[in-house]
This record gives C-alpha cells, structure tokens and sequence, in this order.
C-alpha cells in the first residue's frame, strides 16, 4: 500500500537546522514490527506515525531502537505537516485539537495568525524525583561527561524529571564548559540504564536565557537537537526553585554544538488547580514521498 512520507526539521523555520522527524500517514494497517523497521531505516531521532482514520487523531512515536510514548519535534513536525496538507482545517486565533497517544489525550494548541502558527503542546503531568545517594552519582555523571563535580552548575541538584519520558535534569555551570563537553556514551548508556531515565538533559540558565544539550545513548540516540518533553521537564524544575514564573514564555536554545540550532519555546499553565506544562514551537518541511509497505 502506498503511503506518504515527510521530513520536517523542527522546533526551527530554517531547513537544516532544528532536530528533524519522520512523519508517515495512513497507518492503520501497519504493525509495530513495521513501524519499527521504517523508523530503524529513517534513522531520524523520531519517527511518528499518524492515523488520520481514527475518531481522535491518533499518533504512535517510534526512535531507531523502540517506541516510545511523547515526542515533542516529532509532534510540532506533524502538526505542521496536517495544517501544510489540509487535513486539520484552523479557525483565525486559538485552536484547540486533542489528540490520542499512549498517555492519553493530550492537548495541542495551535494559535493561526495569518500566515504565521504557532505550535503548543500539553505535556504529561509533570514529576521530579530525585536522585538517592547523589554524591555517588554526581562522581559518575561527570565522568561520564569529562568535566570534574566542580563543574556542575551551584544552584540546582540533579535531579530525575519527566513531562512524558524521565529525563536527568544536569545544570552545567557556564555555555563554555557545556559546549565543549565531550560525553563517553557507553557510560551515559550504563547509567541511565541503571537510573531508569531516556536522557541526560544538560542546561545552562542564566537570567532568563536556557542552553540545552541533550544525549539518549540508550535508545540510540547520542545527541539530539532539540527535545521538547525534556525541555518540558526542565522547565518545570525551574518553575519549583523559582527560577520562572507561571504564564512567562521562556526560550530554550539547543543544538548549537551540532550546527542544528534549535529554539523550543516552553510555558507553565495554572489550569484546573494544576500546572500544566506547554511544549512549542515550528516546524519546516524537507522531504515529501511515497513508501510502497
């Protein structure tokens, strides 16, 4: 059967940069194992698969190695993928669109001003939990990283947060200790394995200005452009040690060391009680095909 195929960098406007994703429609029919091999030959960070048949757009996400349940590139890139299509038809303003993934239903908000869109997602209830024995770890992180404890950043522990996946919250003390960490991925692999995370999250805040470097060994993926559900998780970690405040827009850049420079916006909601934690940005097309499985 005959599909369409699309590549999307995301979480930027200008090709060849941002973190790209797979986008595949038409998908009712395919089983995991195919999925899985398409994602495996893409060999994009993500891939997401889209059934437009079902009564809620529903959407599985698929890495080299296996599924996983959120993705936020992969969600801004099939977002802008259906708008570019026609099939999600928007209102002038704030659209609101649910969709089915292996949380549930998940929120996307759309705002549509002329030309211009733009993509926000709800992420999971966010979580932290953090890291017993901390001291033994901290030593192993920072091998792990080739940078000594000392340079850490001072004012927030590592910690383990999630948004969707759990993700290793590291704050790194300044840009130029960040961007010249050369990470030994067999032990990043070994201890996220052992601490049950996806992804060692680095960042570095200062003021209201976010660096991010992100590497997730563990499913194949040594580093990544742009993560929305870990920028998601950290920006709810600041929010609890007050570094940002509810309805503030704050804007993480990442990719800066693989010349796939990325902008993830990320704002906190107080919605129904609860923080709620929104993941957004854009999206540019790259490639558009056709696949015969």
């Amino acid at each position: 059967m005959e599909r369409t195929i699309l590549v999307y960098d995301a979480f930027t406007d200008e090709m060849f940069k941002g973190n790209p994703a797979g986008v595949i429609l038409g998908i009712a029919d395919l089983s995991v194992e195919e999925m899985q091999k398409i994602a495996r030959e893409f060999n994009y960070p993500e891939t997401v698969f889209i059934d437009t048949d079902a009564e809620v757009l529903k959407v599985r996400f698929f890495t080299p190695k296996e599924e996983v349940d959120l993705c936020g590139h992969a969600t801004i890139a099939y977002i802008t993928a259906l708008i570019e299509r026609g099939i999600l038809k928007l209102k002038e303003g704030k659209n609101i669109l649910k969709v089915q993934t292996n949380l549930g239903q998940l929120p996307i908000v759309i705002n549509s001003i002329g030309d211009n869109l733009e993509i926000m997602m709800y992420q999971a209830s966010p979580k932290i939990e953090f890291v017993e024995n901390l001291e033994y770890w901290r030593g192993r992180i920072a091998k792990a990283l080739g940078i000594t404890v000392g340079e850490f950043g001072k004012e927030l522990e590592i910690v383990k947060a999630y948004t969707g996946i759990w993700d290793l919250m590291i704050e790194i003390r300044d840009r130029e200790i960040l961007n010249r960490i050369n990470p030994n991925m067999e032990m990043i692999k070994e201890i996220s394995k052992e601490l049950e995370i996806i992804s060692f999250h680095l960042f570095v805040l200062k003021d209201k200005e976010v660096y991010a470097r992100n590497m997730a060994p563990v499913v194949d993926i040594p580093e990544e452009a742009a993560t929305g559900t870990s920028n998601g998780a950290l920006i709810y970690y600041l929010y609890l040690n007050k570094k940002i405040e509810l309805e503030e827009k704050i804007e993480i850049v990442q990719g800066e060391t693989m010349g796939r420079k990325s902008k993830i916006l990320g704002q906190l909601i107080l919605e129904n009680g609860r923080v709620e934690v929104l993941i957004g940005g854009k999206a540019v097309k790259f490639i558009e095909g056709k696949i015969d499985i």
